[in-house]
């Protein structure tokens, strides 16, 4: 279009006198440029100073826009990581990382006094165990406190003579236990109070209180004290027991000890010093009258040496030497026998830990008793000792015990006996609040003397279910068989009921 009008126009400036179309040339000429140039404006657009069109320069700006734009977005992951650096967080690159969706209040990173989390979004730790005993606190010391009241059946069946009864057996028991950054203190207290319901049996309660206290002078040696009491009634099987009673002997012991632990680098010694104090109280027979048993009260004194390696093994050997001396009140007994005697033991053995997977200790050894009246044969037999803790797996553990005593006669003719025992006790968690026991023990009991040999074989059964942290369900199930030559005796027992626990 634009060329065709130059030609129209050429044309028509031909046709006029020379003069007048170079007038009108000249005239028209800024016009035309002009003309021409807003035709370039309309066809190729503005020609910038740097020579691009503006088409070319919008490209350019939304280019740029778009590099800020991803660079902006950079450096607030950049500053992200540096954030989470400085929270302590690991930094390090596992993979692609997925966008994370927000749901709280927007914030920059990295800042350094970031929005604090609401209650509800604390992550709680779970309790270990949820139904264990918190106690009360009293000062420095936390106090727990437990109660167990049974109702409960037990049969006897001594030779041919049988009895039963259904009985309360009340529990109190309390644990006061010091909270101090250096040495420690510990008491312990259980009561336990049987009442026949109903039929017939001998009761059986008990009273129990140990006191211990342990000094930590310095970092090599420790001073350890103890106070003890202990009451309770001579069962229808024990080694003195009376025939034709109806309730046996009660028994009241108190004891001290005081003992001293030093390490001498790799090695350690120790020196333990025992008293103890035990009377004995009036035998109630079947046909009402009651027979004494005053001779037989006593004071009996140990003193135990130990020296061992101390080089933190997992097998630590020992040997060990002890001294006794027991004095009864009466010189002689109401069958004109003194007695009165002293003894000793020396053993080794070994403690081996391996932490709380396996831990315990084993000695063997011998050990004799000779009594002041010459015609009471001297005793003397092997020494064995020992214990362990064993969890074969999460919430299991399982107690073996092995002991030997030596027991004094009230027999005439009859020095007295050795005792061997090995025990077994077996605790389980079915669940956080469901708790399993089992138990077991095997004991034998050889006479020096005209007596025979005796077994004693104990078994029993338990369970407790929390109901919550302080109430639960108590029950269990015991069955004791001693026998020999010419006694046998069987008693089962069975209780249920309630535990509370603070």
């Amino acid at each position: 279009m634009v060329a065709t009008s130059r030609v129209f126009w050429i044309g028509r400036l031909a046709a006029l006198p020379p003069a007048v179309a170079l007038c009108i040339l000249v005239t028209a000429h800024p016009a035309w440029a002009q003309r021409a140039d807003d035709t370039d404006q309309l066809l190729r657009g503005v020609i910038e100073y740097d020579g691009s069109t503006g088409a070319e320069r919008r490209r350019a700006e939304r280019l740029a826009v778009h590099e800020e734009e991803q660079a902006n977005e950079e450096q607030e992951q950049a500053d992200g990581r540096a954030g989470d650096t400085a929270a302590g967080l690991d930094d390090t690159t596992t993979g692609a990382v997925e966008a994370v969706q927000r749901t709280g209040p927007v914030q920059w990173f990295g800042r350094n006094n970031p929005t604090q989390p609401t209650v509800d979004t604390v992550v709680r730790q779970p309790d270990p165990d949820p139904y264990a005993a918190v106690g009360m606190r009293i000062g420095t010391f936390i106090l727990r406190p437990t109660l167990t009241q049974q109702l409960g059946h037990e049969s006897v069946l001594d030779g041919d003579a049988q009895t039963a009864r259904t009985l309360s057996r009340t529990t109190l028991a309390a644990e006061l236990e010091s909270d101090w950054s250096r040495h420690q203190f510990k008491l312990s207290a259980e009561q336990v109070i049987d009442i026949t319901l109903s039929g017939d049996g001998p009761e059986d309660p008990s009273t129990s209180v140990d006191a211990e206290l342990r000094l930590d002078i310095s970092s090599t040696t420790t001073a350890n004290l103890f106070f003890g009491y202990d009451f309770r009634r001579e069962d229808q099987t024990d080694a003195n027991s009376v025939e034709n009673a109806i309730a046996q002997s009660d028994v009241h012991s108190f004891e001290g000890r005081a003992g001293l632990e030093h390490s001498f680098g790799v090695w350690a010694g120790r020196a333990t010093f025992t008293a103890m104090r035990s009377t004995y109280g009036d035998v109630e027979l079947d046909d009402g009258e009651e027979l004494s048993q005053s001779e037989r009260d006593n004071n009996s004194y140990r003193l135990a040496l130990r020296a061992g390696a101390d080089n933190g093994s997992v097998l630590r050997p020992f040997a060990e030497i002890e001294g006794t001396l027991i004095d009864y009140d009466e010189t002689e007994d109401e069958n004109g026998y003194n007695r009165s005697s002293n003894g000793f033991a020396l053993r080794a053995g070994a403690v081996f830990d391996r932490g709380e997977k396996w831990n315990g200790e084993i000695a063997a050894g011998y050990m004799q008793r000779n009594y002041n009246d010459p015609r009471l044969e001297p005793i003397g037999a092997l020494s064995i000792s020992g214990y362990a803790n064993w969890s074969p797996e999460r919430d299991t553990v399982v107690r073996l015990g092995l002991n030997s005593s030596i027991e004094d006669s009230t027999t005439a003719g009859v020095s007295g006996s050795v005792y061997y025992s090995a025990s077994a006790d077996i605790t389980r968690k079915v669940r956080e609040n469901f708790i399993t026991r089992l138990n077991g023990q095997l004991g034998w009991r050889r006479y020096y003397g005209d007596l025979p040999e005796e077994t004693v074989i104990v078994a029993g059964a338990g369970f407790t279910w929390w109901l919550n942290r302080n109430v639960g369900i108590d029950g269990e199930v015991s069955y004791e068989k001693t026998y020999s030559e010419d006694t046998d005796n069987d008693d089962i027992y069975v209780g249920l009921g309630m535990k509370f626990q603070r």
